[in-house]
């Protein structure tokens, strides 16, 4: 039989039933990518969801879900995911996808409330514990959520995410005014007309000129904390973005640049659909659902190793093109040699083949 027959549905169906522990292999490709890490390197943790597309009416976790492509609620399916961005090169990794189950809040909901920031919040508390080095978590302005915080704060982590524009801060009263009494706040931040007097002036993004970069640590009445807050104030569009990070003592670039470094988790949704069929699924069963959803991604992370390993400059896409024209030709030449009685010998390296595989792919 030729190592090219034909798999059927069948096998497909018993093969997506089986239990792998993803978690551990994404890991391993990840150390592997690490050997070439320093250790004053900083990994930091990434986490986001993604709206998929699915239709039928009897498949596990389908409800609404926010697109973000379309900007409103459609009938679907979503996959949480957790990725370790390498802040030495902005390189991101996935290392968990989740579906998010059917029929929970999208609020925070109150404390005995099991919604869907619950299930967030689990998936993290979960997959922490094997990532001591990691200290920080990134996420958008829907993780600013006391669940959320209370979860990372509980594991000595910190997150760094966004806060409303209108954000209810405070401003901390001097330690020298405040030992002449019990007063501890020096009233509420005017978002409509900042005091900078207040602020500390960091300078210009380094990535961004046009962003300038205030800096303060405000005590917040909802979350009854402090927070470092970072003003990204934009020059040409005179708004402004409102930064915060758990830990006080972050200094504001690193918290900047933390942050900025988020978007790369975009990219491997991106790359994942794509080019690895992460949107694609006929399964309707839980379990089967899962093993397609961490198959894409692990195939993602595996393609980005490759990519590497191979110090090459194509993208993933030419990768991709060029190892399936490599399993075609090979293919080809195993059907002349069966049918034809030829005696074909393939030397992969012979320029004609080479032109062949290469067919569809290009250089960055």
């Amino acid at each position: 039989m030729s190592r090219y027959s034909k798999l059927n549905e069948l096998t497909f169906r018993r093969n997506f039933s089986m239990y792998v522990d993803w978690v551990e292999l994404n890991l391993a490709i990840i150390h592997f990518n690490e050997a070439e890490i320093k250790p004053k390197d900083t990994i930091i943790g990434a986490v986001d969801c993604s709206f998929i597309s699915k239709s039928g009416t009897s498949t596990f976790g389908k409800d609404n879900f926010w697109s973000g492509v379309e900007s409103c609620n459609k009938k679907g399916l979503e996959v949480s995911l957790f990725s370790l961005i390498d802040t030495s090169n902005g390189q991101a990794w996935s290392l968990d996808i989740t579906q998010t189950p059917a029929n929970l809040s999208s609020k925070e909901g109150k404390p005995d409330e099991y919604t869907r920031m619950d299930f967030y919040a689990e998936q993290v508390s979960d997959l922490l514990p094997q990532l001591q080095n990691v200290e920080y978590l990134v996420a958008d302005g829907y993780y600013a959520k006391k669940k959320f915080m209370h979860c990372l704060t509980k594991m000595n982590k910190h997150l760094i995410t966004k806060f409303r524009p209108d954000a209810n801060l405070r401003y901390l009263l001097d330690e020298k005014e405040q030992a002449h009494g019990n007063k501890k706040y020096d009233g509420k931040v005017n978002w409509k007309n900042i005091q900078l007097d207040k602020w500390v002036g960091v300078g210009r993004d380094k990535k961004y000129p046009h962003l300038h970069i205030y800096t303060q640590v405000l005590n917040s009445p909802y979350f009854k904390r402090n927070f470092r807050v970072v003003m990204l104030y934009h020059t040409k569009t005179k708004k402004y973005v409102v930064l915060a990070s758990t830990d006080v003592n972050i200094s504001a670039r690193q918290m900047v640049f933390f942050y900025q470094l988020r978007f790369q988790i975009e990219f491997l949704f991106r790359d994942a659909k794509q080019l690895m069929g992460l949107n694609h699924c006929q399964a309707r069963d839980q379990h089967k659902l899962d093993f397609h959803f961490n198959m894409s991604m692990t195939a993602l992370n595996l393609a980005r190793l490759w990519q590497k390993q191979a110090d090459s400059n194509q993208s993933i896409n030419s990768l991709r093109r060029e190892a399936y024209n490599t399993k075609f030709t090979h293919l080809l030449l195993d059907k002349l040699k069966q049918n034809a009685d030829l005696d074909l010998i393939l030397d992969i390296n012979l320029p004609d083949i080479q032109e062949v595989i290469q067919l569809g792919t290009m250089n960055t």
